[in-house]
């Protein structure tokens, strides 16, 4: 599981604008942006029967989402896997 400080310290790191919040009856949400620039990607994490849902968090939903809008950023180029290392459509990791 990532951990969410270091997400969100490496997003701010980047100039990537980030947030969380907790509603008790709603579950979390959790977005890429600011309410001046404008939310470029939002979610909402629910609970279920008290449960959360299993391998969702917020960390890793920031991490990903952050990844997808911007891939050019600083976050992208110390967070991503190498090219050699990412998987193609077929789930095979290209080799070099």
């Amino acid at each position: 599981m990532a951990n969410l400080e270091r997400v969100m310290q490496q997003l701010h790191d980047s100039q990537i604008n980030a947030g969380v919040e907790t509603f008790y009856d709603a579950g979390m949400r959790v977005w890429l942006g600011d309410t001046f620039n404008g939310i470029q990607a939002e979610t909402w994490i629910k609970r279920t029967d008290l449960q959360w849902p299993a391998g969702v968090t917020a960390a890793s939903w920031l991490h990903a989402v952050a990844l997808r809008l911007y891939p050019e950023s600083n976050y992208a180029k110390v967070s991503a896997p190498p090219p050699w290392a990412r998987r193609s459509h077929h789930g095979l990791r290209h080799h070099t």
